[in-house]
């Protein structure tokens, strides 16, 4: 399965859409005007809430993003170092093992779980600043993958904006 997540073309809050092949939305990511900590809403086609991702407030020597369940329970962070010359992300506080590797800036990431490849990033360029492929193994997964890509742009975005 293939999902497409795009930003709108004029959001003041970060806000994205997310389709399918078909250019059904999957789901809605909703991001709130004044944020400091980029905070974003993941919604599926039934408006259901399934994540909230929102950066952590302080970061010194890493750039940490949070990712909330539906429930508003936290499930994990990801995390990126800024010296971290691996491209890699690592996941931390899943009942997982959620590794993600690959290069954010030549468009292509690999998702594993437990070592096994359960989805691949890659990064478009279009007139939208941010638009991404997301290719899913594990249709399962669907939900939870869109909240990493919607982590993994905000630790980027967050990266970029501290330069």
């Amino acid at each position: 399965m293939k999902l497409f997540v795009k930003n709108k073309l004029v959001s003041f809050g970060g806000s994205s859409f997310v389709t399918d092949e078909a250019g059904n939305k999957v789901f809605k990511v909703k991001g709130k005007i004044f944020s400091p900590t980029h905070k974003k809403k993941i919604y599926d086609s039934n408006g259901e809430l399934r994540y909230i991702v929102r950066n952590k407030f302080w970061n010194f020597f890493s750039k940490s993003c949070f990712i909330y369940d539906g429930s508003k329970q936290k499930i994990a962070m990801l995390t990126r170092g800024d010296f971290d010359v691996k491209n890699k992300y690592v996941l931390k506080g899943f009942e997982d093992e959620i590794l993600i590797q690959g290069s954010f800036a030549s468009l292509n990431m690999e998702i594993q779980k437990n070592g096994q490849v359960i989805g691949k990033i890659s990064r478009e360029f279009t007139i939208v600043r941010d638009a991404f492929t997301l290719e899913i193994f594990d249709d399962t997964e669907d939900a939870f993958l869109v909240a990493l890509v919607i982590a993994i742009d905000n630790i980027t975005d967050s990266r970029r904006n501290d330069r």
